[in-house]
């Protein structure tokens, strides 16, 4: 499945949390990671919701099924300047090849676009498709810790593979 009719990517609403939050038990399930910790949906809308919004989120729908995700918050590092942090990127397996590949871009957009230097995350070890996706899209492994690989898209890669011609 290549290509998806109907897929939309947006920016979230607080209704969406409904449909959001399972979708991040079942993220911490195939990773097997404790979802224990994982917000009920009244913090995260609330949070959300809260201005300033404590993070920022994308939803991919299909129908208007929430199918995947993204959780970011801005960021600042006094050597790089300006940064996106991915807390959390989702599709549900049934939709990774027509979906991940449109989330992901829009992130990479939104970075490029606010003029952020860098793209930055974690993602588990345990998570060997994600891996070779973000090795794929010309990510980097800046580090590895206690079973976490950070990754990082520069704004050089972003121009080049990602907004190219738009320097």
């Amino acid at each position: 499945m290549n290509q998806v009719e109907g897929l939309v990517i947006r920016e979230a609403a607080g209704e969406d949390f409904i449909q959001i939050r399972p979708l991040i038990v079942k993220r911490a399930e195939e990773l097997k990671l404790s979802d224990g910790s994982v917000s009920d949906i009244n913090k995260l809308v609330r949070d959300y919701c809260s201005k300033p919004a404590k993070f920022y989120c994308l939803v991919c729908e299909l129908d208007t099924k929430v199918i995947g995700y993204v959780i970011y918050t801005f960021g600042f590092c006094v050597h790089q300047g300006r940064s996106i942090s991915l807390d959390e990127f989702y599709v549900v397996p049934d939709y990774r090849k027509a979906a991940q590949l449109l989330l992901f871009k829009r992130i990479v957009e939104i970075t490029h676009n606010f003029g952020h230097l860098r793209l930055a995350w974690l993602s588990s070890k345990n998570s060997l498709e994600m891996h070779e996706f973000w090795v794929k899209h010309g990510t980097t492994v800046h580090s590895e810790d206690q079973g976490y690989l950070q990754y990082r898209l520069d704004k050089s890669t972003i121009q080049e593979r990602h907004c190219p011609g738009s320097n």
